[in-house]
């Protein structure tokens, strides 16, 4: 995969787990607000300007991928991104609020207790009260603004997903993260995300992510997810191709030689697209290959001898179903002859 693809995609991956940690982290945030507990070391948590916060990381991931980067970017994400970035504002705005309020709120009422004292003192405390309330008031207003708009941001974010629905490494975060998601959109968020991103295609994004887990070298992962895929479009052959492949990767490097062999059987007697064949053509053999290098069952009496039968006989029916392309035929020395050469 072109390297600025994959490090577009995984940059989505971080603004969608960022964005749902700044909604989970503000909800706790206003749950202690409202029991009078929520202290400003509390609020840093979720936003701060040295780039600690869930917040920050959110906004500047935006803005690299969004607003500064040279790549196209879609009507829908830059809304995004402005949603984002006009959230984070408010944010720190409240964070300042908070800081007078805890730090100096104290300050103020203490001298206000003395009461008596030169009329010049009496009009900056009469300030400093005033000050004071409309921290307290632009906080609670904050407080109710954020949200409001983050319930209004999440029709967004889904948006972003809808943009991003062939990012195999997005499905891939999201099936990992099933159960926080649900903790923040609500129960069963994941089944309606893949609903509304792919409708009657409810397979696709299993083996999407299965795919990607294969690639990767993630076998057992693989299996999973194409399992997933299965249980959508249980007659699919291709799927059970990728599925047995999976399992027989997993196999074989769990030393399990003969369960190996005994799923790449199965993945060549199903009925695959030619096209599928190919893409794991070298995957198939190589593992045959190995089998017999690891297990060479030369002797009569060898126990790996039926393992070794069993992956030469597996690679002949391979070549029967997807023959190797013919080898180029060497150049006629005649015919390369040049003629100021003669």
């Amino acid at each position: 995969m072109d390297p600025i693809r994959r490090d577009r995609e995984r940059k989505v991956v971080e603004i969608v787990r960022h964005f749902l940690l700044t909604v989970q982290t503000f909800r706790q945030h206003q749950e202690k607000y409202r029991q009078g507990s929520l202290c400003f070391s509390d609020l840093a948590r979720l936003v701060d300007d040295r780039g600690q916060s869930v917040f920050f990381v959110l906004k500047e991931n935006c803005h690299s991928l969004f607003r500064r980067n040279e790549c196209p970017v879609s009507e829908k994400e830059q809304i995004f991104d402005l949603t984002i970035g006009t959230l984070f504002h408010l944010a720190m705005k409240m964070r300042e609020d908070l800081y007078q309020l805890e730090f100096y709120g104290p300050k103020y009422t203490e001298l206000d207790k003395k009461g008596d004292g030169p009329l010049d003192r009496k009009n900056l405390v009469h300030q400093f009260k005033g000050l004071i309330s409309r921290a307290q008031n632009s906080f609670q207003e904050g407080m109710d603004e954020m949200a409001i708009l983050l319930e209004e941001a999440l029709p967004q974010f889904q948006d972003l997903l809808g943009e991003h629905r062939e990012n195999a490494l997005l499905i891939r975060s999201l099936l990992e993260e099933k159960d926080f998601l649900q903790e923040v959109l609500g129960k069963d968020a994941l089944a309606g995300l893949f609903q509304n991103l792919y409708g009657p295609r409810q397979a696709h994004p299993y083996r999407l992510a299965g795919e990607s887990y294969f690639q990767s070298g993630f076998y057992a992962q693989a299996t999973k997810a194409l399992s997933g895929a299965l249980e959508k479009m249980p007659a699919d052959e291709n799927l059970l191709f990728l599925n047995h492949l999976s399992q027989a990767l997993e196999q074989f490097y769990s030393f399990a030689p003969q369960l190996a062999l005994k799923s790449l059987e199965k993945c060549l007697s199903l009925s695959v697209g030619k096209e599928v064949l190919e893409s794991y053509r070298a995957v198939i053999d190589g593992v045959c290959q190995k089998i017999q290098e690891k297990f060479p069952g030369r002797r009569k009496g060898d126990q790996h001898r039926e393992l070794v039968k069993k992956a030469k006989a597996l690679q002949r029916q391979l070549e029967k179903l997807s023959p190797l392309p013919p080898s180029p035929r060497p150049p006629n020395p005649k015919k390369c002859v040049s003629k100021t050469s003669r």
